[in-house]
């Protein structure tokens, strides 16, 4: 059992305890206000039938007879909540595209994902070496250890993300069921259901394109054996590009499946993009510094007030090395020795 999946059981069990008890709270605390909308609505369809304005009386009354004990059995008691409502939006996406890729669930393709493609860095290390020469390798290595693992843990980010919000919408349950009551309030019922499908969608969206992801890089790997294990750098780039594509689907997946659901994308605040760019700017940052230090270290046989302190430490460190290595004159001016 890999990290992403030992990680994924044990956000679920946390999930699953968060919705039962979150759930059975807010119906309790709803409980007198759900009451007060049960009355109002017997007492709107009296007013209605004393007026004259029901055509069927008593099919109209068993319509909302029936309709009032659903609800307030819904909201109340919580009939059939978790089979119809938890097991349909929390348990079910994961489980469907857990059985159209084949898989025991959905966070297992994640790990295998990571360990194929840590599989073909690791050939790549072994090849390249930094003493031997072969420098490309061991970058290439490094590279697909970088693409791919940046893609597991961005799948691993949407997967999580999508239940915790599914988690907290399935707790609201109760508050949105009771508003079915009048015809003005149904639409937040419509809309609760298309949060719903939305976040279910980026779970089933997800998994599928990591599974993409899971046949390029096992595709590349046994390509690799198959060659006795003579991997070679267009391997590497393969599944880099690879990992790179499938990252940048992964990107979209929120904006797809809202457009399924008719819902509001599922944002993460351009986390992901802004820790990427953090990271590109301090690397930049990195190599400005290092190549003052350098200029420093080689060119400058002096310095002024007005360079960086990256040059004067490699201006320091220039004049202490050559004062280790100078030598004193042992040949007297104008004699010989």
């Amino acid at each position: 059992m890999g990290f992403f999946t030992e990680f994924s059981q044990w956000l679920d069990a946390i999930l699953a305890s968060y919705i039962a008890g979150n759930t059975a709270r807010v119906a309790a605390l709803l409980e007198p206000a759900i009451v007060g909308l049960g009355t109002l609505y017997v007492a709107i369809w009296g007013y209605l039938q004393l007026a004259g304005k029901v055509e069927e009386p008593f099919v109209e009354g068993a319509r909302r007879l029936l309709t009032l004990a659903l609800i307030l059995g819904l909201c109340l008691q919580l009939w059939l909540y978790n089979t119809v409502i938890v097991d349909t939006f929390f348990t079910a996406p994961a489980a469907l595209a857990a059985g159209l890729i084949g898989a025991f669930n959905s966070a297992g393709v994640v790990d295998q994902v990571f360990f194929d493609g840590s599989d073909v860095a690791s050939q790549l290390l072994a090849k390249g070496g930094l003493f031997e020469g072969a420098w490309s390798f061991s970058l290439a290595g490094f590279a697909v250890y970088l693409i791919v693992g940046l893609t597991a843990i961005y799948t691993m980010f949407l997967l999580s993300l999508s239940k915790i919000a599914l988690s907290i919408l399935i707790a609201l349950g109760p508050l949105f069921i009771a508003l079915l009551f009048f015809e003005s309030t149904k639409r937040f019922m419509g809309a609760w259901i298309a949060q719903l499908a939305n976040y279910a969608f980026i779970t089933i969206l997800t998994v599928l394109a990591a599974a993409l992801m899971l046949q390029v890089v096992t595709a590349a790997a046994s390509q690799a054996m198959a060659t006795g294990g003579l991997i070679t750098i267009g391997n590497a780039a393969q599944v880099c590009v690879a990992a790179g594509l499938t990252f940048l689907i992964m990107k979209q997946v929120p904006s797809i499946a809202a457009g399924l659901a008719s819902g509001v994308a599922l944002s993460s605040f351009g986390a992901v993009s802004s820790a990427i760019a953090w990271g590109l700017g301090r690397a930049r940052g990195t190599g400005r510094q290092v190549g003052q230090f350098t200029r420093g270290l080689v060119l400058d046989r002096e310095t002024t007030r007005w360079d960086s302190l990256s040059r004067k430490a490699g201006f320091q460190v220039q004049r202490g090395v050559r004062a280790l290595v100078r030598r004193d004159n042992t040949i007297r001016p104008g004699g010989r020795g």
